[in-house]
């Protein structure tokens, strides 16, 4: 009976994973990104001639499609096109006054991974993938008051990255695909140079800062069910 259900279970993993090869599926994501310190996504922080300034990557998001090929039973790739808004505060503190102000960075990205999966029941997988990808920016950003003058430029408007995602997935035949997993992005160099001019109380100062652009996501997928020609 052991031996009976044992190859009954295999016979299972492999019709649903023979049925994936060479399959290709298409879906839609949505991103929340999240600003993690040790990986390289926390504060910036300048003190300078007793003004404190803090430039953090508060928030943003990711969304858009994906393309999912599957060569065999245990590889795929994956590429697609997402934008991307990143949200920063600039914050100011000195001798009793305090402000703070936002400005976004809009992008685009286009990732090109190899996908590794594995089959933890009839249904449900797990899956990692890394790979590079390429970011692209629409313009530099400018923001300004009485008292500061921010214009943060863009290093270059098309450069490379390198992302990593580890999720899971149910599948149906009829009604797709639902994905929940992480993602991390990090560019090869600084996205963009904010440079910061502020005059207050006879203060003058410019400061320099190079954003990395690096974010951390939890991912929302939904893959649509592929569609078999009838015999």
């Amino acid at each position: 009976m052991k031996r009976g259900f044992l190859v009954y279970c295999l016979c299972i993993f492999w019709q649903s994973a023979y049925s994936q090869k060479g399959m290709t599926t298409v879906g839609i994501q949505v991103k929340p990104i999240f600003p993690v310190a040790f990986l390289g996504t926390g504060k910036i922080i300048n003190d300078t001639s007793g003004v404190h300034m803090e430039t953090v990557l508060s928030s943003g998001y990711s969304a858009g499609l994906v393309i999912r090929h599957n060569f065999s039973n245990l590889i795929a790739f994956e590429t697609g096109i997402n934008y991307v808004k990143r949200k920063y505060t600039l914050s100011f503190k000195e001798d009793g006054f305090s402000s703070n102000t936002s400005f976004r960075i809009i992008g685009y990205e286009i990732p090109a991974v190899l996908m590794i999966y594995s089959q933890l029941g009839e249904k449900l997988y797990i899956n990692g993938s890394m790979g590079p990808a390429i970011d692209m920016f629409a313009s530099s950003v400018q923001t300004f008051d009485t008292y500061y003058n921010n214009t943060v430029f863009r290093n270059h408007i098309v450069q490379p990255s390198v992302t990593a995602n580890l999720g899971c997935e149910y599948r149906t035949k009829k009604n797709g695909t639902l994905y929940i997993g992480a993602s991390f992005l990090r560019p090869f160099t600084f996205i963009y140079l904010s440079k910061v001019f502020y005059a207050r109380n006879s203060r003058y100062l410019v400061v320099r800062n190079e954003l990395s652009g690096s974010y951390l996501t939890i991912d929302f997928r939904y893959f649509f069910p592929v569609a078999h020609p009838k015999k």
